[in-house]
């Protein structure tokens, strides 16, 4: 046989491989498919599923792309960066358009022709007046109702299921209480030892979200107790309870614990890699240990323990 002889059966190159719709797949058809996918979805084996993760991706967005407070510190030198006009240009009509993830000048000393404070003096008391404390806290009460409240509405009144059932509750007190008492102390230690050191300063990108905690004794305190029970209760019940408990049934509880920790991992994005891919397996263990205790109380005090201990860390750094 020659070898210039071409084999019928072998694949075409994909220059020239028929990329068009076979002739059977008409524009009707096509809508009747799309039509039947919608009602996949809103069929009732899915159509609990379907409404987490609809109001998960609205929800979860929003909250992403919320403007971000002025940072705290200077990532490159360690330093505070918070001077009186901080807070004075940290309004609404100055924040919304602007975008929270390049870095500005505009929050510097040098640009801002004041003196920075030393974290913790009071020195700039006056100026974070209760209002100005709560915008400042913007990415807690937001967290709150987005990943919170809204949540728990759509399980009472929705689903019409109980709230224990998704985690708020102690469930197995036991493992519960000891779970956390375990943990905790490691985690502690792990969140302060990640903000020191050149290392560390890479978290003043992001972290504290409310550059006010680090004014006086007072504003550290209420912070700590807004991101307790505002943020980090919110964010527990989001992942590993609406979208780890609620997806369960219809996906299995395997296939639930990888989805909240994809969606969870994907808000951390533009954080140091460090807490990133930290993400994972922090996602992986408080979901499993959330299906364990039947409780996300372990979890939620864990994770607020680790994110409190980082921003005492960079603030008392910053001094």
């Amino acid at each position: 046989m020659s070898n210039s002889s071409v084999d019928a059966t072998a694949p075409l190159p994909p220059s020239s491989r028929n990329l068009e719709l076979p002739p059977d797949v008409d524009a009707k058809s096509m809508f009747r498919g799309m039509f039947g996918f919608a009602r996949d979805l809103i069929s009732p084996p899915n159509r609990k599923a379907t409404i987490i993760l609809c109001y998960a991706v609205f929800a979860l967005t929003i909250w992403k792309y919320l403007p971000a407070a002025p940072r705290f510190a200077d990532p490159e030198t360690g330093k505070c960066v918070l001077s009186a006009q901080t807070f004075e240009n940290d309004n609404i009509g100055a924040v919304f358009g602007k975008s929270n993830a390049v870095p500005t000048a505009e929050n510097s000393p040098e640009s801002l022709n004041s003196e920075p404070i030393k974290p913790l003096d009071g020195t700039l008391s006056d100026k974070t007046s209760p209002l100005r404390f709560l915008w400042g806290a913007r990415k807690h009460w937001a967290a709150f109702f987005l990943m919170g409240v809204f949540p728990m509405l759509i399980v009472k009144f929705v689903f019409r299921e109980k709230l224990s059932d998704y985690g708020v509750g102690w469930g197995d007190r036991t493992r519960t209480l000891r779970s956390f008492l375990m943990l905790a102390p490691i985690l502690f230690a792990l969140g302060w030892a990640s903000g020191l050191g050149n290392a560390g300063r890479a978290f003043y990108t992001v972290y504290p979200y409310n550059p006010a905690a680090g004014v006086s004794w007072t504003t550290l305190f209420l912070h700590t107790i807004s991101y307790f029970c505002l943020y980090y209760f919110a964010w527990e019940f989001m992942f590993r309870g609406f979208l780890l408990r609620g997806l369960a049934p219809t996906v299995g509880f395997s296939t639930a614990i990888w989805i909240q920790v994809v969606i969870s991992t994907a808000l951390h994005f533009g954080h140091p890699a460090s807490e990133t891919f930290g993400c994972i397996a922090g996602g992986l263990f408080w979901g499993f240990l959330a299906l364990r205790t039947r409780s996300i109380f372990s979890g939620w005090g864990q994770h607020a323990l680790l994110g409190i201990a980082l921003d005492w860390s960079l603030i008392f750094a910053a001094s």
